[in-house]
C-alpha cells in the first residue's frame, strides 16, 4: 500500500507438493519478526490555542490592504499589525457631507415657504373676516328700503364671505400637513446621510489593527493558499493573522481517504520537520475526523484529517505553519506473524491460508488481527515457519474443522 510499511521477515520458498504443484504453486515461509505498520503522510504545525486576528466587520463590504506586518514577527500589545487603504471612506465621507449641507438648505428654504406662506394665508383671512363683519353689521333685511333682489344680493354676499373664509381654513391646514410631510422627508433622507456618514467615519478609525497581546505574528491562508499582502481584498470578518500560544502544538495532518485503515485516538506518531529533518519529534493523535473532504476545489480525493498532539512543544523550533513529514504507527508489535493479504482467504465467517503439510495443502482455519492494504496480521492458527500458497492451490485437502 502507498505510504504504507510494515517491518516484517518473510521467506519465499519455490517448493510445493508433488512435482507439478512446485513450479506451479508459490509458497511463502512465515517467520516471526518485530511488526510495525506506519502510514506516512504530510502535514503541518499549528498551535491548539491561539488568538485570531480578523478584518473589521464595521464595513460591510470588502476593504483593500495597504500594509500588513510580515510573517513570523514578534509583536507587543498594542502594535500596529495591518492597516487598511481608507481613501475610498475619506471620499464618501466628503460626498455625504456635502449631501447632509445640501439637504439642511433645502429644510431652511422648506421652513421659510412655510412661514411665507402661514402669513399670507393668515393676512387674506383677516381681510375676508373684516369683510365678513361688515356685511353682518350692514346687512340689508328692511323690505321698506330695498328691494328684494338687493336683500338677497346682500345675503348672497354674507354667505360668500363665509364659505371663502372656511376654504382658506382648509388650504392653510391641507398646506401644512403637506409641508409637515416633505419635511419629514428631507429628515428622513438627512438621517439616512447622517448614518452613513457615521459608518464611514467608523471605518476610517479601524483602519489600524493592533495586536491584543504579546506572540509570534502568523499569517492565515486563504481558501486559495495565498498569504494576505498588500492589494489584496479581505472581506469584513475574514481571518488574518493569529497570535497562537507556543507552549502547546499539534499537527494537522491529511491520510488519503484509501489508506486511512487503523487510525485511531492514542496511537504514536514520528514527525520530522522539512525545515530540521536531523530531528524529530513524537506525538499521539488526538483526533481524526469523521469524514473525509477535498483539500483541494480541483482535486477530487479525498482526505482525513488527523490531528497530533506534540509531546516536545516548548521545542523553540516548532512554529506554526510549519511543513512535515508524519509516520502514523497504527500498529507496534515485538514479535508477531505477518503475512500477505493475498494469501488469506475467506467465506461468510471462515478465514483460512492453505499450509503446506507434508506434499499436500491443507486449508487452515486462521484468526487474522490488523489488516492494510497489502499485509494481514495472524493472531492465532500459524507458527513461526510455517509455509503457506501464496495463491490458491490445485488441489488441497480440508481440515475436518472446516
Amino acid at each position: 500500500m502507498k505510504n504504507t510499511s510494515a517491518v516484517i521477515v518473510l521467506g519465499l520458498m519455490l517448493t510445493g507438493c508433488g512435482k507439478d504443484e512446485k513450479l506451479s504453486t508459490p509458497v511463502i515461509q512465515v517467520v516471526a519478526a518485530e511488526v510495525r505498520f506506519e502510514i506516512h503522510a504530510e502535514g503541518e504545525l499549528q498551535a491548539v490555542k491561539s488568538t485570531a486576528i480578523t478584518a473589521p466587520s464595521v464595513s460591510r463590504r470588502p476593504q483593500t490592504l495597504a500594509w500588513i506586518m510580515p510573517q513570523f514577527s514578534q509583536v507587543k500589545k498594542g502594535d500596529v499589525v495591518a492597516r487598511f487603504d481608507g481613501s475610498n471612506f475619506q471620499i464618501e465621507v466628503d460626498e455625504t457631507e456635502f449631501e447632509i449641507q445640501k439637504l439642511m438648505y433645502s429644510m431652511l428654504a422648506k421652513d421659510r415657504e412655510i412661514g411665507n406662506s402661514k402669513f399670507s394665508f393668515n393676512a387674506e383671512s383677516e381681510v375676508i373676516d373684516y369683510e365678513y363683519d361688515l356685511a353682518k353689521q350692514f346687512n340689508i333685511d328692511d323690505p321698506l328700503l330695498y328691494t328684494k333682489i338687493e336683500m338677497i344680493e346682500a345675503g348672497d354676499n354674507e354667505d360668500f364671505l363665509k364659505a371663502k373664509a372656511d376654504h382658506i381654513d382648509k388650504v392653510e391646514v391641507n398646506f401644512v400637513e403637506k409641508s409637515q410631510t416633505e419635511i419629514a422627508v428631507l429628515e428622513s433622507s438627512k438621517q439616512v446621510q447622517v448614518s452613513k456618514l457615521e459608518l464611514n467615519n467608523t471605518s476610517l478609525s479601524a483602519l489600524e489593527m493592533v495586536a491584543p497581546h504579546d506572540g509570534l505574528f502568523v499569517l492565515e491562508p486563504s481558501w486559495d493558499g495565498s498569504l494576505p499582502e498588500p492589494g489584496k481584498s479581505v472581506f469584513p470578518g475574514a481571518k488574518l493573522a493569529s497570535l497562537p500560544d507556543l507552549s502547546q502544538m499539534q499537527a494537522k495532518v491529511y491520510i488519503p481517504e484509501v489508506e486511512a485503515i487503523g487510525i485511531k485516538e492514542g496511537v504514536s506518531v514520528q514527525m520530522t520537520l522539512h525545515a530540521y529533518t536531523d530531528a524529530s519529534f513524537m506525538g499521539t493523535v488526538s483526533s481524526v475526523s469523521k469524514t473525509a473532504q477535498p483539500k483541494e476545489r480541483d482535486n477530487p480525493i479525498k482526505f482525513f484529517t488527523v490531528l497530533v498532539s506534540v509531546d516536545a512543544s516548548d521545542d523553540s523550533r516548532l512554529k506554526p505553519g510549519q511543513r512535515l513529514e508524519a509516520s502514523i504507527r497504527v500498529v507496534e508489535q515485538p514479535s508477531g506473524l505477518v503475512v500477505p493479504i493475498q494469501t488469506v482467504f475467506r467465506e461468510q465467517s471462515s478465514t483460512w491460508v492453505y499450509l503446506q503439510n507434508g506434499d499436500q495443502f491443507k486449508q487452515q482455519p486462521v484468526t487474522t488481527g490488523f489488516c492494510s492494504s497489502s499485509l494481514c496480521t495472524i493472531e492465532t492458527g500459524l507458527n513461526d515457519g510455517d509455509v503457506i500458497a501464496l495463491s490458491q492451490p490445485i488441489t488441497a485437502t480440508a481440515e475436518a474443522s472446516l
